[in-house]
């Protein structure tokens, strides 16, 4: 009776250690592929991989190489399916990549912006901030190719247009939102809308510069449009004698905002050159605009453009 007992209690507790055992026990590629080479049925692979701890490797190329040694599609399907998902990354580390990536954007590298903004993307599909962020990007580097007289740019506006038309349901009150549509509408030569949808962007957040430069972009187009309009029209009569004078007020104010950012002065003290050069026809306040760009911000895009207009002028 005694050793009936005993064998009792030594099974009970076999029973009680190995659930914890088979617990304690990490499954990872290798493992799977050497089940699967010693001829374990999928049936069998499949659950021991349910009722383990795993550390698979699950890349695309790691997959590969899995499908090469034999794995079923059933058995990569279950490992999968239990792989535990990826530890979310730290708010702080996601809030400093993302800040990386504007910091980017305004610098004018648009390209590198666009390609941080989808490795975040990757990682937070669900983001509408950054969706937001992307399609800027996608307008800027559009922007600088209208700037420079290159063709295609209206491609990478109807792919900003796309990312940002969907989201109007969601957050039509969002003030980043308006103005990456301001931004779009003007890239695709609808000024009226872009006024509105900058305006409208300006209503919901006060000291927004951006909008406010995109205002005296529209201002300066349309009196450049009207300059190049035929000699002796009333339209261009009127832009002679008060050309510039709307775009540099929009400049003005936005050079005006609270804290503004380097990169953002040196925008606006570089078109205001630009209206002081073309609209008003004055080499010598322009210059002074474009000195003042480059200090601003020597490295930005704008900062860029404002030494080579120094450059140009110089050698004249």
């Amino acid at each position: 009776m005694k050793r009936s007992t005993g064998g009792l209690w030594l099974c009970v507790l076999f029973l009680l250690i190995t659930p914890n055992a088979l617990a304690a026990e990490v499954l990872t590629n290798d493992a799977v592929v050497a089940m699967v080479k010693a001829g374990l049925g999928d049936e069998v692979v499949v659950s021991k991989i349910k009722i383990s701890q795993n550390q698979f490797d699950l890349s695309t190329q790691a997959i590969l190489r899995l499908k090469e040694d034999g794995v079923s599609p059933a058995v990569i399907k279950a490992m999968v399916e239990t792989a535990p998902p990826p530890a979310p990354k730290a708010a702080e580390a996601g809030a400093r990549e993302t800040q990386d990536a504007i910091a980017l954007y305004r610098q004018g590298k648009a390209v590198e912006a666009t390609a941080a903004f989808d490795k975040l993307l990757a990682e937070r599909p669900g983001d509408d901030d950054l969706k937001i962020w992307k399609a800027l990007s996608l307008l800027e580097q559009a922007r600088a190719m209208k700037d420079a007289n290159t063709s295609g740019y209206k491609g990478l506006v109807n792919n900003a247009y796309a990312i940002l038309q969907p989201m109007g349901r969601r957050i039509p009150n969002n003030p980043d939102w308006n103005f990456a549509m301001a931004k779009a509408f003007w890239l695709n030569e609808r000024p009226t809308w872009a006024g509105k949808a900058a305006k409208t962007a300006l209503g919901l957040r006060a000291n927004f510069a951006e909008p406010q430069l995109l205002l005296g972009d529209l201002a300066y187009d349309s009196d450049m449009q009207a300059l190049n309009s035929p000699g002796g029209s009333p339209q261009s009569q009127r832009v002679t004698l008060f050309a510039g004078s709307t775009a540099r007020k929009e400049y003005e104010t936005a050079l005006a905002t609270p804290g503004l950012a380097a990169a953002l002065q040196a925008e606006a003290l570089y078109k205001l050159g630009k209206v002081g050069a073309e609209l008003q026809r004055n080499p010598g306040v322009a210059r002074e605009y474009w000195e003042r760009a480059v200090a601003a911000d020597p490295d930005c895009r704008y900062g860029v453009m404002a030494k080579q207009k120094l450059h140009a002028a110089s050698k004249k």
